[in-house]
């Protein structure tokens, strides 16, 4: 299998005293001393990414845009993309939705668009950001306009996808005491640990020790490896 003979038995492996809060795995060397060491977690928030959630529009009503061929920008990571559709006469609202909703997710962005139902016939349009976190200075991770696109413009308003549900907010965590943040759940620490937050500290004492397992323990790991492969 092309396996490092060296590693194959000697991969040492990370510990979490609470994998339900977080998760830990080694990706680091052994430094010259051997000493390597072990961190407290207490998560505080998780890293979101944005949400925007359109106007709830009655599914199987027709469309009230007259029939024409439309356009919208969405702006992402400083790149803007445009997005081109026709509308014909007599198109229900859900149909429309649904095409736009194809259209965005296979565009491929960084953006995924779903339909959700209120439960009285109504759909609307959720668009949501496959990235999170939240640069300074910054208060959205995409925007999406018609204001200077090169079609007709007016489905912005009229599906409402440009108003904000959620907004983008990077992970805060404790780590042995200190203050830190992250744009994403996942991470590495001190380039030894790879780190996946999965939940947030009920209280101040609900933290999580990660460190390296024991060599006995890293070896007998290491042979289930093995023999599961």
């Amino acid at each position: 299998g092309g396996l490092d003979e060296g590693e194959l038995l000697n991969k040492k492996t990370a510990y979490s005293s609470n994998s339900d809060l977080v998760e830990a795995s080694f990706i680091g060397d052994i430094p010259e001393d051997g000493t390597i060491p072990s961190y407290n977690i207490e998560v505080t928030a998780l890293a979101s990414g944005q949400t925007n959630i359109g106007s709830f529009l009655p599914s199987s009503k027709a469309i009230a845009l007259p029939e024409d061929t439309y356009s919208f920008d969405v702006t992402i990571n400083d790149l803007s993309y445009e997005f081109q559709y026709n509308v014909h006469d007599g198109e229900t609202n859900r149909e429309v939705q649904e095409r736009l909703s194809r259209l965005i997710t296979n565009a491929d962005i960084g953006l995924k668009a779903d339909l959700i139902e209120d439960g009285n016939g109504n759909s609307a349009l959720r668009l949501s950001s496959i990235a999170t976190g939240i640069k300074e200075g910054k208060n959205a991770l995409f925007h999406v306009s018609d204001e200077n696109t090169s079609k007709t413009k007016g489905c912005v308003d009229y599906f409402g996808i440009d108003s904000m549900a959620v907004s983008p907010s990077n992970a805060e965590f404790l780590l042995n005491g200190e203050a830190r943040t992250a744009s994403s759940n996942h991470f590495t620490i001190e380039k030894m640990f790879e780190v996946q937050l999965n939940g947030v500290s009920s209280s101040d004492q609900d933290i999580a020790q990660i460190g390296l397992k024991a060599d006995v323990d890293s070896l007998t790991e290491n042979i289930s490896n093995l023999i599961d492969g």
